[in-house]
């Protein structure tokens, strides 16, 4: 329905999607974002630990203090912990990939954090983790914008708006997710918020 696309067009990445008005960056603005295939685009010669830190230093955004035991902590909080951060991508499973790419994305500095499908590939205590970590984010200088189909992950996390993509558009609301939200997308077990 267009969800993955709108992420895309939100951050920038296909301007010729919008086709109405303008996308404009506040100049403030330090964008964080997850996606569903990061964790496949990673270099699959490079050891995790080498991508973590490298993403969290590179770039305007980027901060050069970031040690290896910093980066190391935190993959470890995301379950990689041991010698796996030392291993090649390629030696690495599907879900161990996504925590490689999500330490990426914890390890830089963000006031607004876009995620798409972010609990694919993990395993309940990782899925916790991230909902936890995300319902005490951000506070009144950020937000986050997440496509979820888990419904789970979505009640933990305690979204403030309800987008609904449909018929080519956005609708947007300020209001909690409720039962209705899941019917109307319910697809056997997985359902969209």
């Amino acid at each position: 329905a267009g969800k993955s696309t709108l992420l895309k067009a939100l951050r920038g990445n296909i301007d010729h999607m919008i086709q109405e008005g303008e996308r404009t960056e506040n100049k403030e603005l330090k964008l964080g974002f997850f996606t569903q295939d990061l964790a496949q685009e990673l270099d699959k010669d490079s050891r995790a630990i080498d991508l973590v830190t490298s993403h969290a230093r590179e770039g305007v955004d980027g901060d050069i203090t970031i040690t290896d035991e910093t980066a190391r902590n935190v993959m470890g909080r995301l379950g990689l912990g041991g010698e796996k951060p030392l291993r090649k991508v390629a030696a690495l499973s599907g879900g161990e990939k996504a925590r490689v790419a999500l330490s990426m994305f914890a390890l830089k500095a963000s006031n607004l954090l876009m995620l798409d499908e972010p609990s694919n590939h993990l395993d309940v205590g990782c899925i916790q983790g991230l909902a936890n970590a995300l319902c005490n984010w951000g506070g009144k200088d950020g937000a986050i914008v997440v496509i979820s189909h888990d419904r789970e992950f979505c009640e933990k996390v305690g979204f403030t708006h309800v987008g609904t993509v449909m018929n080519g558009g956005l609708l947007l609301e300020q209001r909690p997710l409720n039962e209705s939200d899941w019917e109307q997308y319910e697809i056997g077990n997985s359902k969209f918020a």
